[in-house]
């Protein structure tokens, strides 16, 4: 049994192998990880994601739920096909917040928590109308937690795994010092989601929280 789980462990290894070819730092990219760079910017335009304000690190794009019915604890429930505002990290950002060495944990919430207020302040105006809730998948999803969004695990599935695999491969493109900074989270890091109801994002602008 040893010598069958050998050849499955090496398998393992080959998309790991396939980031470590390609060179990566400060959002340029050479070799394998070159895809990470244009699938970025495809995506970023097909799904039309745009900042929420100058100088913050939280952009959104218009979406849909899609699967089961989640339920919020302030009661709302997302149904399938219900709009969500979904939230995706500016990785330039966070690049050139790491190159000058001022990406600090507390400049982190304090900035995407004025990106929610600056989002719920949208939404108060009359943006996002068919919205119920806001969204997002992240490595660095407790973060959200911290400034009073829900977090939720993720399963251990072949789609997640695949997403874990694409979002670490970012870091390293975006990272100054690309995969050498990065690589170790292949052992540690799993995506989280984030939810928070439509009417719980409005009371940000009235408690200014």
């Amino acid at each position: 049994m040893a010598l069958l789980r050998r050849p499955a462990r090496w398998l393992g290894e080959v998309p790991w192998l396939l980031l470590r070819l390609g060179r990566a730092g400060g959002g340029h990219a050479f070799g394998t990880l070159s895809v990470w760079y244009w699938y970025e910017r495809l995506t970023m335009r097909l799904w039309h994601v745009r900042p929420i304000r100058p100088g913050g690190m939280l952009m959104v794009s218009e979406s849909r739920h899609h699967g089961p019915p989640v339920s919020l604890e302030d009661g709302t429930v997302i149904h399938d096909g219900d709009g969500v505002i979904e939230l995706h990290m500016d990785n330039d950002f966070i690049g050139r917040g790491l190159a000058a060495d001022k990406l600090t944990p507390w400049r982190v919430l304090r900035t995407m928590n004025a990106d929610l207020r600056a989002l719920a302040a949208l939404v108060a105006s009359g943006e996002f109308p068919d919205a119920r809730a806001v969204h997002g998948v992240s490595l660095f999803a407790a973060g959200g937690a911290r400034i009073g969004m829900e977090l939720r695990d993720l399963p251990d599935t072949a789609y997640w795994h695949l997403v874990r695999y694409f979002m670490i491969g970012l870091l390293a493109l975006h990272h100054p010092n690309g995969w050498s900074r990065v690589g170790h989270m292949r052992r540690t890091a799993w995506p989280q989601e984030v939810w928070e109801s439509r009417a719980a994002l409005l009371t940000r602008v009235a408690a200014g929280r």
